[in-house]
């Protein structure tokens, strides 16, 4: 482990509307080991040193205040560094190494995490880009249900099921309530004598939460989903759409690409 790299300290919220509580960033780590054990006073800790002429043994001891029973013991980590003359450089050492063990395992200590500074960004990153994708996921919806509503619609949820969460429903909120809570939503809609369907799946990409629908409902959901789609926005050159193509210059490579594959 580097002396160097940098720690972020911090709670998890497992809820992608909410933020992580962030305690401390930059931190060493000894000083994220510290924050660990000294989180709401939940560990008394001492640091043990014997000497055996030539090395030195360390042991970090941790015993549980705040602690449920099943914590009830003590937490021992342990060192051995080649004795020096300098005893504040040996035991500077012992602890940079019972502090690697500490973040390594410290989700046993306590209820926050210890992450690298990097990783903790790109964490920062993933929620940021999932946020963005329940946004459209959510705005693409919403017109959805509206458009369907102002054409005179009624929906029912769930076309597998005996007991549908709602049937025939004008009920925008409520729907948008259902949606809101599920990962995929198949949803048939009436007017009249005409049927259709339209299946949702949330959480992928955003642009492509209408997985599929009936032909009669392109009208309604085509000018809606395609303003979205990644290859109408403006930074479309930019953009990887998935797909690769081949392109050859002339009739020429084509008649090189044939020689090599015979």
């Amino acid at each position: 482990m580097s002396m160097n790299r940098a720690y972020t300290v911090y709670l998890p919220v497992d809820d992608i509307e909410k933020d992580d509580t962030v305690i401390a960033r930059g931190m060493s780590a000894v000083e994220a080991m510290k924050i660990v054990f000294g989180h709401r006073s939940g560990w008394r800790v001492h640091l043990h040193e014997e000497d055996f002429g030539t090395f030195m043994h360390f042991v970090w001891a941790a015993a549980p205040d705040k602690r449920p029973p099943e914590r009830s013991f003590t937490e021992r980590l342990h060192a051995t560094v080649i004795r020096t003359a300098d005893a504040e450089r040996d035991r500077a050492v012992a602890l940079e190494m019972i502090a690697a063990q500490c973040i390594r395992f410290n989700h046993l200590y306590w209820e926050g995490r210890v992450e690298d500074d990097d990783v903790f960004d790109k964490r920062l990153r993933r929620v940021t880009e999932a946020r963005e994708v329940r946004r459209i996921d959510r705005e693409i919806a919403t017109k959805l249900v509206d458009g369907l509503l102002a054409d005179g619609y009624t929906i029912t949820c769930d076309l597998q099921e005996d007991e549908p969460e709602f049937d025939c429903s004008t009920d925008r909120d409520g729907i948008l309530d259902y949606l809101w809570a599920v990962e995929t939503a198949q949803l048939a809609v009436h007017k009249g004598k005409k049927r259709g369907w339209i299946s949702l799946i949330f959480n992928e990409c955003g642009w492509d939460v209408v997985a599929d629908y009936s032909a009669d409902l392109e009208r309604i959901v085509d000018p809606i989903c395609e303003p979205y789609l990644p290859w109408n926005q403006p930074d479309a050159d930019r953009r990887d759409h998935g797909i690769r193509v081949l392109v050859l210059n002339s009739p020429d490579d084509v008649l090189k690409i044939e020689g090599m594959l015979k």
